[in-house]
């Protein structure tokens, strides 16, 4: 969804802010909640499938980067540094709980306000947003570990080797888990996909 998580404009731009807020400049940290806070909710939201727990961890994931923030090394870019934070709050969270965790159906406003959040194109029409929402139903149904994979993948665009920090894991269970999600999530889309097909009727004939 995103072509580019970090691009040099980017990077420069957060080079100098945390430059500024390490020199003094507290204030500025407010730059970076408002330029990443929207996607990091949603890959938490798809992750927890509770806006509340979802507004929590992101949340507490700002707080903890910014009392951290002298300890960041910018070996990583600061949204990678973030979401790791942030993955690490989400699973200590579930450990807690004790106990699974369904992702809910995630309605239209809210993935139009936070995984699309950064597109300033209208509204989607009918069709899309109904394939949009089957898409988030079949990610709930997959296992969490290639869940958060394929978010930080297809959803936030995040590199391999940005997500094996992020999840740390190694570039090449990224890639095998990646795969996996991939395969389950068009194999849960089948059914969709072939009665969305031009020519195929409602029973699944074509004339």
């Amino acid at each position: 969804m995103f072509s580019s998580v970090h691009s040099e404009v980017e990077a420069d731009h957060e080079r100098g802010v945390l430059e500024a807020i390490q020199a003094g400049q507290t204030q500025r940290f407010e730059e970076l909640v408002s330029a990443y806070q929207n996607r990091l909710f949603g890959a938490m939201f798809v992750m927890l499938g509770d806006r509340q727990d979802a507004e929590d961890i992101t949340q507490e994931a700002f707080t903890r980067a910014f009392l951290k923030l002298e300890a960041f090394q910018a070996k990583s870019s600061f949204f990678t540094w973030l979401h790791r934070i942030a993955f690490n709050l989400a699973i200590d969270l579930r450990r807690r709980e004790k106990r699974a965790r369904n992702i809910g159906k995630v309605s239209m406003d809210v993935a139009s306000d936070t995984l699309q959040s950064s597109d300033p194109s209208p509204p989607k029409q009918s069709e899309q947003s109904e394939t949009q929402q089957k898409v988030y139903d079949a990610l709930a149904k997959i296992d969490p570990e290639r869940r958060s994979v394929i978010t930080l993948r297809d959803l936030q665009g995040m590199d391999y080797a940005e997500i094996a920090e992020v999840l740390a894991i190694p570039i090449g269970t990224v890639r095998s888990r990646l795969h996996r999600a991939r395969i389950e999530l068009k194999e849960l889309l089948a059914d969709y996909i072939q009665s969305d097909s031009p020519g195929v009727r409602k029973g699944g004939s074509v004339p």
